[in-house]
């Protein structure tokens, strides 16, 4: 409790030497010193006098937070208890049971679950909500809460009761906690048949060990297949991790001596090259990259580097454009500063940070983006900065009705998983969804209120709620109507987006019975932006004119 008082106390000692070095009043020392003066002092009336008893640690990290909302979202402090976070993201392992939770419904519900993790082994699935940890019941807790239990040293044992839809009962699982590692490459494997093959790699993160885990996978692509035809690095839903790894994976690729990214901060002094500085396992095979709007940080990196060297084709949507660098900064009694030091920019000078935070800043902190500048790539392809990494090709797969992603943003498909594979111990071989899994989809769909999840539905109830108020008798005979004739349009639509249903409920359902890497396996032949990449490297014509190539 007074270990923070005296990081204030001496920091306001710090600033009061600072006040008497014979800095001019405009300089930037100056108002450090002052500021710090100030923050001290107002820290010290505040927990001698204040009418109520202040907890000094809890205040002082109050007033951190506040500090740093200002800034960029990824400049944060990180607490003493919270280390073990930075821990996973360098290492990419920790003590505990290897599931991923979120709040569905309020209530903590399992996720995704690390293949071969103890939550793996003893049954555990995806959609089980995780009612009592021992003694505790935490149905309801929030993610500092729930790591107190579901993390902890490897070997410790847990009971915990579960709800799994269908089941009147609670299910218990006794877990022994275990070292858990996440693994970088979530799957990696051959498309096609022996004298057609396209290797894959799903990269999910960047953490020490993903260019082992990347240089097995091309290691064991050209074993199996030697006349491999091109190779597919997926990077959607990959939101990053350390710049390193990311130069380290590009280099598997890139010629030797290329530049891969640069970093700049606020001095003119600050700017860091990044060459490749091997020689590329695979300098030569056709190569492409798929991002998303989810694709962040490290993944842009290597996106970047293969646009812009003209290595590669990228596929999908725009990435998410985080071009931030953040480096962690110790501070005293175990806690930590992650602190934004500077942008990073692709080889052909192009900063593809495209979130401007100028509101959340008031003022504080200047930024400028500019997004007419035009760059080139290798060959004389032009790109943008500012704007994340745009794919050579646009391939949404939310070219989907909106039906169907308003579905998906609902969690429906979800739920409806959960409800359908709740009774089952397992699925028949060679499971596929039928034409009447989907009526009975469509049935579970009208339940849950049909077209209700229709944004025009809700749109339309909310003017027959204004109309109702002003006794517009008429004009609801006509909403009533046009609500009828959405409804009818709305289940049209759904019966012709069945095919993308059926995959999209496919995957939601054997992702309960298999491991993850299975469950992308299975996917593959009915991702569209896959089959697009695989369809463009078996045309070397088409692939070279991609990349402006003569």
């Amino acid at each position: 409790m007074k270990r923070l008082v005296v990081i204030v106390l001496s920091l306001a000692l710090a600033a009061s030497v600072l006040g008497f070095v014979g800095v001019s009043e405009q300089s930037i020392y100056f108002k450090i010193s002052k500021s710090l003066q100030i923050f001290g002092e107002l820290f010290r009336q505040l927990s001698n006098d204040y009418v109520d008893e202040i907890e000094p640690q809890e205040f002082v990290e109050a007033g951190i937070e506040g500090m740093l909302k200002h800034l960029d979202p990824y400049t944060t402090y990180i607490g003493d208890e919270e280390q073990e976070e930075v821990e996973i993201l360098v290492a990419g392992m920790y003590g505990g049971l290897g599931i991923v939770t979120t709040l569905l419904d309020s209530t903590v519900t399992i996720a995704g679950i690390t293949e071969g993790s103890p939550a793996h082994k003893v049954g555990l699935r995806v959609g089980d909500k995780i009612y009592k940890i021992d003694s505790t019941v935490v149905l309801s807790a929030g993610g500092d809460e729930l790591r107190k239990f579901t993390r902890g040293k490897p070997g410790s044992r847990i009971m915990m009761k579960v709800l799994r839809s269908g089941r009147k009962d609670t299910l218990n699982f006794a877990i022994t906690r275990e070292e858990v590692t996440l693994k970088n490459v979530a799957y990696s494997g051959l498309i096609g048949d022996a004298d057609n093959r396209v290797g894959y790699i799903r990269l999910e993160r960047f953490t020490y060990s993903a260019t082992t885990e990347m240089i097995e996978a091309l290691q064991r692509f050209r074993k199996e297949s030697p006349a491999l035809k091109g190779i597919i690095l997926d990077l959607r839903d990959n939101p990053g991790g350390l710049l390193d790894v990311a130069v380290s994976i590009s280099e598997l690729f890139v010629p030797p001596s290329s530049l891969i990214v640069s970093t700049r901060g606020r001095g003119r002094d600050t700017e860091r090259q990044y060459f490749s500085k091997k020689t590329p396992m695979e300098p030569d095979i056709p190569l492409a990259v798929l991002i998303n709007e989810h694709s962040a940080s490290a993944s842009e990196i290597v996106a970047g580097a293969v646009q812009d060297l003209d290595r590669g084709i990228l596929l999908g949507e725009r990435s998410f454009g985080k071009g931030l660098v953040q480096t962690i900064t110790a501070l005293p009694f175990g806690a930590s500063l992650k602190m934004t030091t500077a942008k990073y920019y692709t080889p052909s000078g192009r900063c593809i940070q495209k979130i401007d935070y100028t509101e959340r800043r008031h003022g504080i902190v200047k930024t400028t983006a500019d997004t007419s500048k035009i760059f080139k790539t290798r060959n004389g392809r032009i790109v943008r900065e500012a704007t994340g990494i745009a794919p050579d090709t646009t391939i949404s797969m939310h070219n989907v009705s909106p039906i169907v992603a308003e579905l998906v943003k609902r969690n429906i498909i979800f739920r409806f998983a959960n409800q359908y594979t709740g009774t089952k111990d397992s699925l028949p071989k060679n499971f596929t969804v039928t034409k009447a899994l989907l009526n009975e989809f469509t049935e579970y769909l009208k339940r849950q209120g049909g077209n209700t999840n229709n944004p025009v539905v809700r749109k339309l109830a909310d003017l027959e709620t204004t109309l109702k108020a002003q006794q517009s008798s008429a004009a609801l005979k006509h909403v009533e109507s046009l609500k009828s004739l959405v409804s009818k349009e709305y289940f049209q639509e759904l019966d012709r987006q069945r095919e993308v249903l059926a995959h999209m409920v496919e995957r939601e359902i054997i992702e309960r019975f298999v491991p993850r890497s299975k469950a992308i396996a299975s996917s593959l032949d009915g991702d569209i932006q896959v089959q697009a990449a695989v369809n463009i490297l078996r045309r070397p014509a088409s692939y070279k004119a991609m990349l402006g190539k003569q």
